[in-house]
């Protein structure tokens, strides 16, 4: 299928084709006839799908066939919850609008209003803008939305979350009701069907990959890890693995990523943090130099779990697993965008997993059990993720039992010290693990509920001791580079 046979007019389909867009994605297959239709949109397709283009590109083209002469007024509005996904929305609609003669402005807060208002002023087709900022210039006088006869609601599910819908209950009371509402969203709960019911007519339902809400081509790792040791862990991953150009870290707290940018920093690892506490003027600046590839890790709030496109970021982390599984999702989309592969590791603390099981539920399937052991010498025999370079009991094999496990003490410990260098800080290795080396190297049928264990508790004093200096050994090495 191509564009044109979407609706499109040959001069958009040539444009897109100039710009790398070579077919429709799904959900645009889906939603662009259906919006030129005029019926009122409730679409919900998996992060980095494309639903931008699939609002974006019907609304340029009828603006472009309607717009009067005389001083421009608003004929569409893009309400999104954040900053950062104004800003990229908004640049989307200038990319595909270039030479149309169609003018838009972005609307959002954390800047003063002079420049927004001067661009208000002078007339625009398209506002893209965060329901606070907006309803601020709706009550100076500064926007009027009479006009406006296309009312888009993007990540309707996050600004539903963030509270938001008193503000946009406000400023549809400012618009006609002679509209075309279109809701996009990642995920369908029953907050968005209520919402759905209180602004769209009759509304055509689109579902893109229902069973999957999260991109296919992402390979998802989850870490077992206490909470002390993610820092060594985080260092673990970024420094021994060369494939981690573009890295996206997601913190819980605006403090613990300053952290952890200053830990990485101090270990030579390019970093730079972005949160509510950094101006909109230095966040911009940030993300400008992190899509030059100026520096390689960024750590963030959820602040940017929506909004941030960048194409090459290769990995995500999730060094705090977020409290609503929904974020998860939208944590993990910042990579493998645009049909690109990606790679999710999260790091979960022991009393965390009952969050693990609510991010499987929605996901509606298991997270991938261990991770990229870097310095592990077995690698999979296949392109199959769930075979995995950790060991895995076999099915229907019960767990070595005491007498079992210390059976073999002398050939144990030998196994157990040149493995060592191996296991994730040096930590040894429990009586259970102990037993299982012994099928290491052997095909087993992986237990996809096993979560790889990179912080066995050491049970005895001496080997919390030996833990202790492993640990100790390993920082010194990393001040020593």
């Amino acid at each position: 299928m191509k564009f044109v046979d979407l609706g499109l007019s040959e001069r958009i389909a040539s444009s897109l084709t100039s710009l790398g867009f070579e077919k429709p994605t799904e959900i645009q297959g889906k939603a662009i006839p259906a919006i030129f239709s005029g019926s009122d949109i409730m679409a919900s397709a998996e992060t980095g799908s494309g639903k931008t283009a699939a609002y974006a590109l019907p609304t340029i083209q009828e603006i472009g066939r309607q717009t009067p002469k005389g001083k421009k007024t608003v004929q569409a509005l893009i309400l999104v919850p954040t900053r950062e996904l104004a800003i990229q929305v908004h640049e989307q609609f200038k990319r595909f609008s270039v030479n149309s003669g169609i003018r838009s402005a972005c609307i959002y807060g954390g800047t003063r209003f002079e420049r927004q208002t001067r661009d208000l002023d002078r007339g625009v087709d398209i506002i893209v803008a965060t329901p606070g900022r907006l309803n601020d210039h709706i009550s100076r006088g500064n926007v009027d939305l009479t006009s406006a006869g296309k009312l888009v609601l993007d990540e309707a599910d996050r600004m539903l979350d963030m509270g938001f819908m008193p503000q946009v209950r406000q400023i549809v009371k400012k618009m006609t009701n002679r509209r075309q509402t279109l809701m996009f969203s990642a995920t369908i709960s029953k907050g968005i069907v209520s919402a759905a019911e209180e602004f769209l007519a009759k509304p055509v339902t689109i579902r893109v990959n229902t069973n999957r809400i999260e991109p296919k081509n992402i390979v998802q790792n989850a870490f077992l890890v206490a909470e002390s040791d993610k820092e060594e862990l985080l260092l673990k991953l970024l420094t021994e693995q060369p494939d981690l150009n573009s890295v996206l870290v997601f913190a819980r707290t605006r403090a613990k990523a300053t952290r952890i940018r200053k830990k990485l920093c101090a270990a030579n690892v390019p970093a730079e943090e972005i949160h509510g506490n950094i101006s909109q003027n230095k966040r911009e600046k940030t993300l400008l130099r992190y899509r030059k590839g100026e520096f390689s890790v960024l750590v963030a709030t959820d602040v940017a779990a929506r909004g941030l496109d960048v194409p090459e970021i290769s990995h995500v982390v999730n060094y705090d697993l977020p409290d609503q599984a929904e974020d998860y999702v939208h944590r993990i989309g910042r990579t493998g965008r645009a049909g690109r592969s990606g790679v999710a590791y999260s790091f979960v603390c022991s009393n965390q997993r009952h969050l693990v099981k609510e991010i499987e539920k929605i996901i509606g399937r298991e997270l991938i059990a261990g991770g990229d052991r870097s310095n592990s010498k077995s690698k999979p025999k296949t392109g199959n993720p769930k075979v995995k370079t950790t060991q895995q009991r076999p099915e229907g094999k019960a767990r070595p039992t005491r007498s079992d496990s210390t059976s073999n003490s002398k050939s144990d410990a030998t196994r157990s010290k040149t493995k060592r260098a191996g296991n994730m800080f040096g930590a040894t290795k429990s009586k259970t693990q102990r037993s299982k080396s012994k099928s290491h190297h052997s095909q087993t049928k992986p237990d996809a509920n096993w979560i790889t264990e990179i912080d066995p508790r050491a049970k005895s004093s001496r080997s919390k001791r030996r833990r202790r200096r492993r640990v100790s050994e390993y920082c010194s090495e990393l001040k020593a580079r």
